[in-house]
C-alpha cells in the first residue's frame, strides 16, 4: 500500500508560535509533527489542528481600536497631513523616550513611499496601522554635516517642486524650507537659521539611511543610535497614549515646507 507523508511543521509554525505585541511577532516556541496519512485515517484526527483561534486572536489584536481621527489624513506635496503628523510624533516620542543629549534628534526625514495607507476620519485601530506602515523599519540617529546636508535639502527642494504626485513630498518635521524658484531662500533647523559648517543629528528610517528612496547621501553619515524601535511601534504607542488620555488625533499644514513661484 502506498502512503504519503506530509510534514505540518511550517503550517503549525505559521499560526501556533505567534507572540503578538506591540514589537511585532516573535517565535516563543516551535515544533513539528509528521502525519501518516492512508485511507484508514479519518477527519476527525485532524481536528486537533485548529487554525481558526489563532486566525481570530490575530484578527482581534488588529480589530482593537486605539483612538479616534477627526479628519482624514493623507501624503502630499510639498507637505501632507499625515507625513506631518508621523514625523512630528517620531521626533517628540524619541526627544521623551531618549534624553541623552548626544542622542536628541535637531530634525526628522522620512518618505511619502513608506506610508500605504490614509489615515481615515473615525476610529482607529491597531490594523489601520499595519496598513499604513507594512514595512519593518527601525528608527535611526544619524550625524550629518557638510556635503550631505546640502544634498539633503537640494533633495528636499528637488522633491517638493517636482511634484509629480501627492508621494512626491517629504515627510520632515524640525526643519522648515522655503523655495523661491530653483533655489532654498531659506532653511531653519530647530528654529535657527541653518549653519552649513555645523554637525546636525537627523532622525530617519534604517530603509533611508541605507540609501532608500535615492537618500543616498545618508549612505555617508555615521550612525550614532539605533533605537530598536519600528516606527510602526512608535506610531502606535503615541496615538494609544493620547487615546488613554481623552485625545483625539488631528492635525493641520502648518506650511513647513513652502514653495514660492
Amino acid at each position: 500500500m502506498l502512503k504519503r507523508y506530509y510534514n505540518f511543521s511550517i503550517l503549525i509554525a505559521a499560526y501556533s508560535i505567534l507572540n503578538l505585541s506591540c514589537q511585532g511577532y516573535k517565535i516563543v516556541d516551535a515544533n513539528s509533527s509528521i502525519i501518516d496519512i492512508d485511507k484508514n485515517v479519518s477527519e476527525q484526527e485532524f481536528e486537533e489542528i485548529e487554525l481558526s483561534k489563532y486566525r481570530d486572536s490575530i484578527s482581534k489584536e488588529m480589530d482593537k481600536i486605539i483612538n479616534h481621527c477627526s479628519i482624514t489624513m493623507e501624503v502630499g506635496c510639498p507637505e501632507g497631513l499625515l507625513g506631518d503628523f508621523i514625523s512630528d510624533l517620531s521626533i517628540l516620542y524619541i526627544r521623551k523616550n531618549f534624553t541623552e543629549n548626544e542622542f536628541n534628534p535637531d530634525f526628522c526625514i522620512l518618505n511619502n513611499g513608506g506610508f500605504r495607507s490614509s489615515l481615515n476620519m473615525g476610529s482607529i485601530t491597531i490594523g489601520d496601522i499595519f496598513q499604513i506602515m507594512p514595512f519593518d523599519n527601525y528608527l535611526l540617529i544619524l550625524e550629518i554635516k557638510g556635503e550631505e546636508m546640502n544634498d539633503l535639502i537640494k533633495y528636499i527642494k528637488d522633491k517638493s517642486t517636482t511634484n509629480i504626485s501627492q508621494k512626491s513630498g517629504v515627510p520632515l518635521s524640525g526643519i522648515r524650507l522655503k523655495i523661491s524658484g530653483d533655489k532654498v531662500s531659506r532653511c531653519m533647523i530647530s528654529n535657527k537659521m541653518y549653519d552649513p559648517l555645523k554637525t546636525y543629528k537627523v532622525l530617519t528610517t534604517n530603509y533611508l539611511a541605507s540609501g532608500g528612496d535615492d537618500m543616498v547621501f545618508f549612505k555617508n553619515c555615521r550612525t550614532l543610535l539605533n533605537t530598536k524601535l519600528l516606527l510602526r511601534d512608535v506610531i502606535i504607542r503615541y496615538i494609544e497614549e493620547l487615546g488613554k488620555n481623552n485625545i483625539k488625533i488631528n492635525a493641520q499644514i502648518d506650511g513647513r515646507v513652502q514653495v514660492l513661484q
